[in-house]
């Protein structure tokens, strides 16, 4: 049996990774292919069972539970089915969830996964830098500095009320480099 692969697109908010995300499952399911989309239970910004982007567009997805030992609770059943499984907000999962993804990687699955690389202080978030090194394709989406309109490098938290790292909703603008380091993130 052939393997599959790993595509991860990565970036700040508003980069329109969730909209990439969903073009790559639709090109397969348009080849009628089984396509699966999941996503993280903490991320309910706008639907618990749709992956919906800034600018409305959405599709239905599996909300993934996370239990409080950091373990996934994904649907294999329908995992052993899919061809494709695209996995929205990957950042939130915990380590475990790598294993998951090589494991299906091995049972040829098409694996596209789209998270942020940096966090609010400009840090490697999560699992998406242990991701892109094991990815075949990685691609680096931009949205557009809030502040000057140059590429966006990081999100910055525009209400700064706390210093935990996962703080979940839309209190955050795109920065470049320039204008996140001359606001104290480096």
């Amino acid at each position: 049996m052939p393997v599959g692969y790993l595509t991860v697109d990565v970036g700040s908010m508003f980069a329109e990774k969730s909209t990439a995300l969903q073009r790559h499952g639709k090109r397969y399911m348009l080849a009628g292919k089984k396509v699966v989309f999941l996503k993280p239970s903490i991320d309910n910004r706008y639907s618990q069972d749709f992956i919906v982007t800034h600018d409305g567009k959405k599709v239905e997805a599996l909300n993934v539970q996370i239990t409080n030992d950091c373990e996934v609770d994904l649907p294999f059943d329908l995992l052993n089915e899919a061809d494709v499984v695209c996995i929205d907000e990957v950042q939130f999962f915990p380590e475990e969830m790598i294993d998951h993804i090589e494991r299906l990687i091995e049972q040829g699955k098409k694996i596209f996964a789209a998270g942020l690389d940096m966090d609010r202080y400009g840090k490697p978030f999560g699992i998406v830098p242990y991701l892109m090194a094991k990815a075949d394709h990685v691609t680096k989406h931009h949205a557009v500095c809030a502040f000057c309109g140059d590429d966006a490098w990081v999100s910055l938290e525009v209400s700064n009320d706390s210093n935990i790292q996962v703080k979940v909703g839309n209190d955050y603008k795109p920065a470049c480099r320039q204008c996140a380091y001359e606001r104290g993130v480096k």
